[in-house]
């Protein structure tokens, strides 16, 4: 081997390590935001302590209960003519009177913040006014001190915000919190203490989209949120509420880990996902059980207007998911921001069985369950808009010998008429040791009022502490399982790490360690035919054979072959790929640029002033106004730039070299150099860099199709390659050792 290929190899060999120690001090600088470095204090024990005794029995009193209302997800729109305001002033109108509760929380996207075109994000302020002339129009400001209606903030409430000070911030104007950090509201009644942290997790510089679809709580936010933990450290129970699932947030660390923190938290309410597409988010719940919460997340009001009723029963959590009963869903709304609903709708019964509890959510950690195994009575609350006819029960398809009485009232909690809360409770008496037997129940709960309306309403349980499973995977419970930042920053690191190994140094030094490289690609031409008339042959033996274990044991032998020979003449074509200087340092300058390089700067919030509206999208996190954002975007960014060069770098290879080289000459072309695959090729750029260039250049300038060297460059580049390659040059076989000669010279 000359000095000249030792100095490339070795060159090579150090640039890339370069490259990768710089792009691991870029790591570490994007996430530092995350982490406070002052001295930690010992670990404390977050499970909360046991506030609930054994002396209540759960009987046919109606005290002991607490009730809110959860809704998500509004998307208030000034361009869209359906749902969104409509839905949510009929669920001001309707949801809210029919229930009557202590509080009723929303988790952020009040607003839809986007353009006419729904592409560019940008408050409208027209939004906003018509937000705030909803809430308005009732007296939820004023009940209870302030304290029974609660919002926060959501992704579309924060694009195109550079900050919770912008003038861009309408949350601060127009929302019934004001605060953007979130809220803590403790809420104390005769029977326990119950809290609510909501935190918020937007990012501190809130992008235009497409950017800005995970959030993340930095060190600063994660003070703020433990100080409002222990806040609420002894309440009876602890509901957490961010508008972003735990799976697409980032969590940084003050003093503790939020896995620790969370503990003394019972339920985590939240929104986002809506019910995704395709029934994959019709049930996006999770039970954590490490830490011992459920995580709730609940559909949208924008088009499938969902809210959700919760009660407390004497520390026993129960909750139902209730449609606003609309003529059509989502709603016609022509009017847009002008629409007007005074009269409540007829809502049907709203029922919710609080003991037994549901058994597919039971909270061993924070509950009594103890109760249910002792309790005296049958327990639901049955919400009418007209008197009740008739509440039936029936377990396990038995009608239940005694009959529910009602048992409710309404309790006036504050000073206005209007400040009380409803618990209109029937009770039934029952044994439950009858059914104390570990098997599942079903009880079955048939409410009928006397306009004619009915809602029946069924509830799995058991008596102890064994629940049952939810078995929503398919549905959304796989989702709310896991962790995006690991999965996304973990499937780019390996992607890119196996791609710039594979695919381009071990080829390259491996190349610069032949002798002759025209001889070893004469032996490899020779091996990848003999390799191929084996597979003929086994193939033909296959066809031939007539038992049906040698035909199986000899189509396993082909795959097997065959597989050797795909990889084999895949790594043959890397290595033809380093002796052809104007593909491989391009590619090579790619793959090197992903570590250390932007993958595109622009004006990633236009509404900024001067040079805070430009930063740069890294793989590891957005740079803007001198510091990091450790946005989990920009993870999904880098992969997808992984992707595309990877599959640039696998297919280049085998076309640019002669096809004689791994198949014997024949008239007819190799299946990868047909007109369909270089076509589905063109296809793929275009749809993965393409499109998404263009987005980009759309919402962020053309300067960041300029200074994209991970999105507008990359595109340019494949294009160039794939006309040169698939386009330019001729294809048929008779040309190939005209243009590409099957034995390219040693040298770079």
């Amino acid at each position: 081997m000359s000095r000249h290929r030792i100095a490339n190899t070795v060159g090579l060999v150090l640039a890339t390590l370069v490259c990768w120690m710089y792009g691991l001090h870029l790591y570490r600088a994007a996430n530092r935001p995350l982490y406070d470095d002052s001295e930690q204090v010992p670990t404390m024990d977050t499970v909360a302590p046991d506030t609930h005794t054994m002396d209540p029995v759960l009987d046919d009193s109606n005290d002991g209960i607490l009730t809110f209302v959860h809704a998500s997800d509004l998307h208030i729109s000034k361009y869209v003519a359906t749902g969104g305001l409509v839905h949510f002033q009929h669920f001001l109108h309707t949801a809210v009177p029919l229930v009557s509760p202590r509080l009723v929380v929303v988790t952020g996207d009040l607003t839809d913040g986007k353009d006419k075109q729904k592409l560019i994000s940008q408050q409208q302020i027209d939004e906003w006014q018509a937000y705030k002339h909803a809430l308005s129009r009732t007296d939820f400001g004023q009940r209870f001190n302030g304290t029974f209606y609660r919002d926060q903030r959501g992704n579309h409430d924060c694009f195109n915000v550079f900050s919770h000070l912008s003038d861009e911030n309408y949350f601060g104007s127009y929302s019934a919190v004001g605060d953007s950090s979130g809220y803590m509201l403790r809420i104390d009644e005769p029977f326990g203490t119950y809290s609510f942290v909501a935190s918020d997790g937007c990012p501190r510089h809130g992008f235009a989209r497409p950017l800005n679809f995970f959030g993340y709580l930095d060190a600063r936010d994660m003070q703020l949120l433990e100080s409002r933990l222990d806040q609420a450290r002894g309440s009876s129970h602890v509901f957490m509420l961010n508008h972003y699932p735990v799976s697409t947030m980032v969590y940084g660390k003050y003093r503790r880990e939020f896995s620790e923190l969370v503990r003394q938290v019972s339920v985590f309410l939240c929104g986002h996902l809506h019910e995704l597409v395709g029934g994959i988010g019709a049930q996006l719940q999770a039970y954590k059980a490490r830490e011992g919460y459920w995580e709730l997340e609940i559909g949208d009001m924008k088009e499938h207007a969902v809210y959700r009723v919760y009660a407390v029963d004497h520390d026993l959590v129960s909750f139902v998911d209730v449609r606003l009963p609309l003529p059509q869903i989502p709603m016609p709304n022509p009017e847009l921001l002008d629409v007007r609903v005074e009269a409540p709708v007829p809502h049907p019964p709203v029922v919710l069985v609080t003991n037994p509890k549901d058994a597919r959510y039971l909270l061993p950690k924070h509950e009594p369950l103890e109760r249910i195994r002792q309790s005296t009575f049958i327990r639901m609350l049955v919400w009418t808009d007209v008197p009740v006819a008739r509440v039936e029960v029936r377990i396990d398809g038995q009608l239940h010998p005694h009959p529910a009485v009602f048992r409710g009232t309404e309790r006036q909690v504050g000073n206005s008429v209007n400040e009380t809360v409803k618990t209109p409770l029937w009770a039934a008496p029952w044994d439950p040791e009858l059914y104390n037997d570990g098997n599942v129940h079903e009880l079955e709960v048939v409410a009928t009022d006397t306009a004619g309306k009915s809602t029946t309403s069924r509830t799995p349980f058991v008596i102890g502490r064994n629940s049952v499973p939810l078995q929503n995977d398919a549905r959304g419970g796989w989702i709310m399982q896991q962790s995006f930042s690991s999965m996304f920053q973990t499937s780019a690191c390996v992607s890119y790490i196996l791609m710039t190994l594979c695919l381009l140094v071990i080829p390259r030094v491996y190349f610069a360690t032949l002798p002759n490289f025209s001889s070893w690609l004469s032996e490899r031409s020779v091996q990848h035919h003999k390799d191929m008339a084996y597979i003929r042959h086994l193939y033909t033996l296959c066809c031939n054979a007539d038992s049906l274990v040698v035909r199986a044991k000899l189509g396993l032998a082909m795959l097997a072959a065959r597989a050797k020979f795909l990889v084999w003449t895949q790594f043959t074509a890397q290595v033809y790929l380093a002796s052809v200087p104007w593909l491989f340092w391009p590619g090579y300058f790619f793959a090197m640029g992903m570590c250390v390089l932007p993958l595109f700067t622009g004006r990633l919030i236009p509404s900024a002033r001067g040079s805070d509206a430009v930063g740069s999208v890294y793989a590891y996190g957005i740079y803007i106004s001198h510091e990091w954002s450790p946005l989990l975007d920009s993870w999904t960014y880098a992969l997808a730039s992984i992707v595309s060069l990877g599959v640039l770098l696998v297919y280049l290879p085998v076309a640019v070299a002669s096809p004689s080289m791994f198949y014997a000459p024949r008239a007819k072309r190799p299946w990868y150099r047909t007109v369909t695959i270089r076509v589905l090729v063109v296809v793929f750029v275009l749809v993965y860099l393409g499109a998404p260039t263009l987005m980009t250049a759309y919402t962020y300038g053309w300067v960041s199709v300029v200074f994209g060297y991970g999105r507008g460059w990359l595109f340019a580049a494949a294009c160039l390659a794939l006309y040169v390659v698939d386009w330019r040059m001729p294809v048929s076989l008779s040309n190939y050792a005209r243009i590409l000669p099957s034995t390219p010279s040693e040298s770079n």
